[in-house]
């Protein structure tokens, strides 16, 4: 039966102002004023059909996972994609409660060439334009009035009022994409609660709408220019490679025939190849980082020795030839800046310009000389760096100075375990690095377990940690051939062998450096060869050695891939907790530990790099960071503010500190801020929640104050 507004919803909705001849409206929740005829736009688009028309076993286009389902639908208006309502799915597990918001958000996550221009506003997430790369050339950009930007995830987050003044970069006759234009065009939000319901006007927005099982969301481009309304026109997008579920993998290829490329291979077994081709001359080494992607290769060739890619979409968006010597590895420093180990050296990288500076120096600010230099991690202040088969130099982040050096054993690989501690692999087998005295403490492996493997030549390698569990793992070779992963539990100081390719029917083993562990499942993944022949296989075993699947690397091309290092995708964001007000007494410091106030599901959490981003009355009080503990000192009695700014993987977020100093008691010292943790967390309408969600939680801490906290 057909749906139209009743006098309810247009009271709840629709206000006229008689002065100023126009009329309120909720867009997407929000208050906004419009004149008649745009209102007269949403009752007709609320009117035109007698259900969505949406048929769930036609969508091939999937976000998420989980037994409940939901579909989304967006139309653009001016004819774009044939004057088509384009439709995706959203999948969902019934023990969740999802929103509107968590529904767009997967999707536009999941969909590489979907894309929204949006904002955290007063009343809930609030979304001014939609984008969609028909062509598919990955151009997926927008400009502002002061630069070209990217996606984080999907989403271009900018404030509303920058929304007029912000268009999609590369929209031409074949991609989509509307904006705000002034009080009559905006996007339209419209619900359903059964595909076989017509759409209604939401009189509130995406955050609190909460999702049923076979509900359909749509937004409508209402604009005053075109006459474009809901009417059960769709097109079924076909189904897409979703880039933030499963791996890609850097491979050196054929040198002097073909330059490095990129592979994927997505969770459910589909390859996607050469992915990324023409980088520079045999890419051994990839991560991503800040909102990109970078690619290390030993020659430039006719690519780059860096490759630089938009992370969203992976499209190559610059390259950098000339660094100082062979390219290595890259290890991001802050949002700033990252140092890039080659055959000679170590230089920093200017991530806001993307240009290489200067090597590294001495204490002293002479020339370090240093050789081949491999893999790096930054802990506290300092980035800890490989001099490959030599020792382990500490390099000082603000300074780009070596302050110290660790030459007791040969050191080959360095990686980073759960719990916040270094570890690096030797001649010897692996030692972990003791921070504060800065020596080795070497782990005494049983009988029967070999020591990591290493080559002649410089390799990321396969000694890598978990990111779920607190244990290392390695390979290890006999001879040239690497048959052999082991596994070291940190907490009960047991190694044990887990993969044994020694007596493998096919005759594989490991090649090179390919092994690592999936960041989010903690599957181990590992290319298993035959020799030096174009014949290779993904293995993929859970996190105990067991195979969980094989994949077959195609050689229809004959592409010598000598697939090498795993890249896991970062998708997930940093997010900050409460910090307890400061309390200091002038001339005095309290030091607040802040390893807990931030976590990343990407990360590890020491490897959040904290420090400093303001401080409103530095007459009050000063502010620094060292280490990861921030240290407030009282100046002058009175009360101010410090910002805080955690970095991990190079997405940025900030938290605020309320500090009050008051006058001296004459005792000097210095105190320790007590530890505030969240206890509960709620949704805005009280249901209690296991871990933030998107859009407004209510978080209580152990102090017993409450406040609401905004997630991004």
């Amino acid at each position: 039966m057909k749906k139209i507004f009743t006098s309810i919803v247009l009271a709840l909705c629709i206000s006229v102002s008689v002065l100023a001849q126009t009329t309120t409206i909720n867009v997407q929740g929000q208050p906004r004023k419009v004149n008649a005829a745009v209102a007269a736009r949403i009752q007709k688009a609320a009117e035109a059909t007698t259900s969505t028309g949406i048929d769930f076993s036609k969508i091939e286009r999937w976000a998420g996972e989980g037994d409940c389902k939901a579909a989304l639908a967006i139309k653009w208006a001016d004819g774009q994609n044939d004057g088509k309502t384009l439709v995706w799915g959203y999948r969902w597990k019934s023990t969740e409660t999802k929103t509107g918001e968590d529904l767009i958000r997967a999707v536009v996550k999941a969909d590489p060439a979907l894309y929204m221009m949006a904002t955290q506003a007063s009343w809930g997430f609030y979304i001014g334009a939609f984008g969609y790369d028909v062509d598919g050339d990955r151009h997926v950009t927008l400009t502002t009035m002061e630069d070209e930007i990217y996606p984080r995830n999907g989403v271009f987050d900018i404030p509303s009022s920058e929304f007029e003044t912000t268009a999609s970069t590369k929209w031409g006759e074949s991609d989509a994409w509307n904006t705000p234009s002034g009080y009559t065009d905006y996007w339209g939000y419209y619900t359903a609660e059964k595909a076989s319901d017509a759409i209604v006007y939401s009189n509130v927005g995406t955050s609190g709408r909460n999702l049923t099982d076979g509900c359909v969301d749509a937004y409508v481009f209402i604009s005053s220019s075109s006459e474009n309304v809901y009417d059960g026109n769709l097109e079924y997008l076909p189904a897409t490679v979703d880039y933030t579920k499963g791996t890609f993998i850097v491979n050196e290829d054929w040198t002097g025939r073909k330059n490095g490329s990129v592979n994927f291979l997505s969770y459910d077994g589909t390859w996607e190849y050469n992915h990324l081709q023409d980088l520079g001359v045999t890419s051994c080494y990839g991560t991503f980082f800040g909102n990109r992607f970078y690619v290390i290769s030993k020659q430039a060739g006719n690519g780059g020795r860096i490759t630089i890619c938009d992370a969203n979409s992976t499209r190559i968006i610059g390259k950098i030839d000339e660094i100082g010597g062979d390219g290595h590895s890259f290890c991001g420093v802050d949002e700033h800046k990252a140092y890039v180990s080659t055959s000679r050296g170590i230089y920093t990288l200017n991530l806001d310009e993307l240009t290489v500076g200067a090597a590294v120096k001495n204490a002293d600010g002479g020339d370090a000389e240093l050789g081949e230099c491999g893999n790096m991690v930054r802990l506290g202040d300092y980035v800890y760096a490989t001099e490959y088969g030599k020792s382990l130099r500490i390099i000082d982040c603000n300074t780009d100075r070596i302050v110290a050096t660790i030459s007791s054993a040969k050191v080959y690989s360095i990686t980073m375990s759960k719990d916040g501690q270094l570890w690096v692999s030797t001649d010897k087998g692996i030692s972990r690095v003791n921070t504060e005295s800065r020596q080795l403490e070497e782990i005494a492996l049983p009988s029967g377990v070999s020591v990591p493997a290493k080559s002649f030549a410089w390799t990321p390698d396969g000694f890598c940690a978990s990111l779920q569990n607190n244990v290392l793992y390695w390979t290890s070779a006999t001879g040239w051939n690497t048959y052999k992963v082991y596994k070291y539990d940190i907490t009960t100081n047991e190694a044990k062998l887990i993969i044994d390719l020694t007596n493998d029917p096919e005759n594989r083993s490991i090649y090179g450096c390919s092994f690592r562990v999936d960041t989010k499942t903690d599957n181990l993944y590992l290319t298993a060869a035959v020799g030096y022949n174009n014949d290779y296989k993904v293995r993929r075993y859970d996190a105990d050695g067991k195979q969980l699947a094989e994949y077959v690397m195609d050689d229809k091309d004959k592409n010598y891939w000598f697939p090498g290092m795993f890249v896991f995708p970062d998708t997930e964001d940093p997010i900050v907790g409460n910090i307890n007000a400061v309390n200091v007494e002038e001339n005095k410091n309290v030091v607040v530990d802040l390893d807990n106030v931030c976590s990343d599901a990407d990360n590890f959490q020491t490897a959040i790099v904290k420090s400093v981003k303001s401080v409103a009355d530095n007459k009050v009080a000063t502010a620094t960071v060292k280490n990861g503990k921030l240290v407030v000192t009282g100046v002058k009695a009175g009360n101010t503010t410090v910002e805080l700014n955690f970095c991990s993987n190079g997405i940025s977020t900030t938290a605020t500190v309320n500090v009050t100093v008051t006058q001296a008691t004459g005792i000097t010292g210095t105190q320790t801020s007590a530890d505030v943790r969240e206890i509960a967390r709620f949704t805005i309408d009280g249901k209690r929640i296991n871990q933030p969600q998107r859009g407004i939680n209510i978080v209580k801490y152990s102090d017993g104050t409450v406040k609401k906290v905004v997630v991004k």
